[in-house]
């Protein structure tokens, strides 16, 4: 029996091929779309009405047999007898249902076109005339291969199924297909239970494996990252022993597939899963199919195999063997290892733990490679519409340091998660968190009423009432919703949060710390379910909040999270050691000063003079050297002489390039505070200005001195600033920050 949302989807399409040609129809992974196509080819084959029995009336392209083979199953369970063109093998009799490998069909349509049958040739009498030709993973249905069966079959409708209506070269899918049909958004499927929760682990943005993936520039032809640089930085020792740690931590006793970059690759992380005792096995393309199947069985129902001695298979390691139709819905944790720029291998990957099973009541994610920075989580909204159409507003967003996939990455050095000794992976949100988030999500979370002669449209967690429906996207880890992309609201059920309680986009963009402040407002993104409301900033940077039960909680600055007055030993205790962080942070600030070598550190003769060695490392130059006594080792870039205590790792936020040197950050390219360290939080910017301690740059201007801060708005939008050369110094400046214009500066009167 059909679920109620895949008979929904099913009249959805049945309406669109009545008025369309082609026809492309989106469902999640994981919600049963060979399911969907079972039934659409039932009731197809029921509509036939003439008497012709001239063969094939449905066509279902595949472009892998695992598809092929799973597409058949599913045609049997439902009845459907059907036959099989793959392998460049063709059957003898036609069938009305035939599942078929776009290869095969390929390469006999380009035959015939060339005229290389003839009446005794392979083909001979084997001419399919189908009414329907239904493509699976539509979004592969690009290269030449499937455009020729448009033209082979010009009177037949098609029909795309597709998890991801989304190229990666910013195209939509408008010359193949007509229009998209929809199903539901992944957070409905989630708050009704026909998609699992999940636990999301990712690296931090500062970790040593992020710094690798940071540094690749070389890209395939697809666009996507150069599997072979991939190899050469991934596919090493440390890195996948990296890849266990985080197996070891968070799933060492669930079952689930590992996603890796090649063949190669998932071998050595098979054998080294193997060498701690797990039971891991490497597949592909390239396993023997019949040892292929029985490890898919030993996997899928923890069978004892002949393959395996020590009996069944705990961990698959593939590549993207299993990105695609691999239904096993007990997986319990998915572990991506590849690095991707492609947003539909990222939905795909994650989709394979979301299905959910008797017993299971979450998945665990464990995203070794960063892509929730990139992508959001999984269930983040995303404009399916205007990546089928091509003109999505984030279509060329791979890359860009403000906004990505259906997340906005404002602050991408920023991350939420775990506090404990684990630095190098953080978790981003738990399972629990998601139900309740979306407990109460139908129709996505939104009601539709009338208020006076209009409707409009109310949030249900914040009770905000929107004259259009509005969309939901993730920031940070928290729910953010929007009807205009310029105003958000923080999706937290609030007294203090209402209509006129919205953050700009500048606001957003600017953005830096442990939480999200605004007019007073502060949500920590260790607990975004709880508003707290500013009481107080003192003198040494400490801050004082109040939450709704009127229960006080302090913060050391900006990069710390909250503590409350009971867990802090109470109001003076605070106080204390906020003082001696800030004279720790004053006396380290006052050493920097003094973080100079010589500039010809490099040859050998200064080497030979203090017993260093120096060898290049990426833009800096790794120096251990000996220093009254002491063995040094530190970071030195060549030009200035000017030495960091760790390995600096470069980051962008808006037109500013920070070095981030432990705790320090260093501005590189505004002249004026290239030496001088800042705290993370202390340093704003977006892609026109950039606000560090009382001074104001322009990025026209990066050299200049600076403007002197006198006020500023909260929202980064106006400045008060006088005068940043010696002429103008006296003068007192109005500086706008327009959206999405040039900043405007004018004389204050």
């Amino acid at each position: 029996m059909l679920r109620d949302y895949q008979t929904e989807i099913c009249g959805k399409v049945e309406d669109a091929l009545k008025k369309e040609r082609s026809v492309m129809m989106q469902m999640p992974t994981g919600t049963g779309k060979t399911v969907v196509l079972a039934e659409l080819v039932k009731r197809q084959l029921n509509c036939i009405t003439d008497s012709r029995d001239d063969g094939c009336r449905v066509l279902i392209v595949a472009h892998r047999i695992e598809l092929i083979e799973q597409t058949g199953e599913f045609l049997t369970r439902h009845g459907i007898d059907y036959g099989v063109i793959a392998g460049g093998r063709w059957p003898k009799t036609r069938k009305a249902v035939m599942v078929a490998s776009v290869q095969t069909l390929a390469r006999v349509i380009g035959e015939i076109c060339c005229n290389k049958l003839n009446a005794k040739g392979s083909s001979s009498g084997f001419m399919l005339s189908p009414s329907l030709v239904i493509i699976d993973e539509a979004h592969h249905a690009v290269a030449k291969t499937y455009r020729m069966l448009w033209e082979a079959w010009p009177e037949a409708r098609f029909l795309g199924l597709t998890a991801t209506p989304y190229r990666m070269s910013g195209e939509g899918f408008s010359d193949l297909f007509d229009v998209l049909v929809m199903s539901w958004n992944m957070r409905r499927f989630v708050a009704e239970g026909w998609l699992a929760t999940f636990d999301y682990y990712s690296i931090r943005p500062d970790s040593e494996q992020q710094q690798v993936i940071d540094r690749m520039k070389k890209r395939g032809a697809d666009g996507d990252y150069q599997v072979k640089e991939l190899r050469d930085k991934l596919d090493v020792r440390p890195s996948i022993e990296r890849l266990f740690e985080t197996f070891e931590k968070y799933a060492f006793d669930k079952k689930g597939i590992v996603y890796a970059i090649d063949i190669a690759h998932a071998e050595h992380i098979a054998e080294f899963y193997r060498s701690q005792g797990v039971k891991a096995q490497a597949i592909s393309s390239k396993t023997p199919a019949d040892v292929r199947k029985e490890m898919i069985k030993g996997f899928k129902y923890n069978l004892n195999l002949n393959h395996n001695s020590n009996g069944d298979i705990q961990v698959l390691v593939s590549v993207d063997l299993f990105s695609e139709g691999f239904d096993c819905p007990d997986v319990e944790f998915i572990q991506i290892a590849r690095p991707t720029l492609s947003l539909a291998k990222y939905l795909q990957m994650v989709g394979r733990g979301l299905r959910p099973n008797k017993g299971k009541t979450s998945c665990i994610i464990l995203d070794n490679v960063g892509l929730y920075r990139t992508f959001g989580l999984p269930t983040s909204d995303r404009d399916w519409e205007g990546y089928f159409l091509g003109d999505a507003d984030d279509m060329a967003a791979i890359g860009d340091e403000s906004k990505a996939m259906g997340v906005l990455r404002f602050s991408p050095t920023d991350i939420m998660g775990d506090t404990d000794e684990d630095r190098e992976v953080v978790r981003i949100v738990r399972h629990d968190e998601l139900a309740a988030r979306f407990v109460n999500t139908v129709s996505d979370g939104f009601i539709r009423k009338k208020k006076g002669k209009t409707w409009v449209c109310m949030d249900t967690v914040t009770g905000i009432e929107f004259e259009r429906h509005p969309r939901v996207i993730e920031y940070r880890g928290m729910e953010m919703v929007t009807a205009d992309s310029e105003t958000y609201y923080p999706r937290i059920s609030s007294k203090w949060i209402d209509a006129n309680h919205g953050i700009n986009v500048k606001a957003l963009e600017t953005q830096t710390g442990d939480g999200l402040s605004w007019k007073m407002m502060y949500v920590s993104l260790s607990n975004p379910e709880k508003v707290y409301k500013l009481q107080e900033v003192m003198y040494n940077d400490m801050r004082i909040y109040m939450d709704e039960a009127g229960e006080t909680y302090f913060q050391q600055d900006l990069d710390h999270p909250l503590v409350s007055e009971n867990e802090a030993g109470g109001w003076q205790a605070f106080l204390d050691v906020c003082e001696r962080k800030k004279e720790e942070w004053q006396m380290a600030v006052e050493k920097v000063k003094y973080h100079f070598i010589d500039k010809d550190f490099t040859t050998s003769e200064w080497q030979k003079e203090h017993k260093a060695t120096v060898e290049k490392d990426g833009e800096f130059y790794r120096v251990c050297f000996e220093e009254q006594g002491e063995r040094k080792e530190v970071w030195a870039d060549k030009d200035t002489g000017f030495y960091y205590m760790h390995r600096p790792i470069l980051r962008r936020r808006g037109f500013v390039e920070l070095l981030h040197d432990g705790d320090m950050v260093f501005v590189r390219n505004i002249f004026h505070e290239r030496y001088i360290p800042y705290r993370n939080w202390e340093i704003k910017a977006d892609g026109r200005l950039c606000a560090i301690g009382n001074r104001l740059y322009r990025r026209e201007k990066a050299n200049a001195e600076g403007y002197r801060i006198v006020r500023r708005s909260s929202d980064f939008m106006m400045f008060v600033v006088q005068g940043n050369t010696p002429k103008t110094n006296s003068l007192t400046y109005t500086v706008i920050n327009k959206m999405g214009m040039d900043v405007e500066i004018r004389e204050s009167e």
